[in-house]
């Protein structure tokens, strides 16, 4: 008996049948305690720091074309707006300055300059 009850349980472990037990598990905790897993996660500390080291990051990365540039322009502005200042705000205001001397001069040739570090 206890071969059968232990052959069923490797199973259901090993199969999708725990996939969806842990969906519905999580459905209703959800339902049960009135927050969405995205909200808890959204509100996370830890989470919110790696989001700000990430968008820090992509900051500093040498900008090679206009494309990048202005990528990294939309991330300084979502850094700036979760809180994200120091060295990464500076660094989006030279990456705007920069942007705009480009648009008066309409130079787009990205290079070695010393004004794209």
């Amino acid at each position: 008996m206890t071969t059968i009850i232990v052959t069923l349980i490797t199973g259901v472990i090993g199969s999708s049948a725990m996939t969806a037990f842990v969906q519905w598990l999580i459905r209703r905790y959800d339902e049960h305690h009135g927050k969405g897993l995205e909200r808890i996660i959204a509100t996370s500390p830890t989470i919110r720091r790696l989001e700000l080291e990430i968008y820090r990051q992509t900051l500093f990365l040498p900008t090679s074309n206009r494309v990048q540039h202005e990528h990294q322009l939309e991330v300084g502005k979502t850094y700036i707006d979760l809180g994200g200042n120091g060295a990464g705000h500076a660094r989006y205001e030279q990456l705007e300055a920069d942007y705009r001397r480009r648009l008066d001069t309409d130079d787009w040739t990205y290079g070695e300059q010393p004004y794209n570090t």
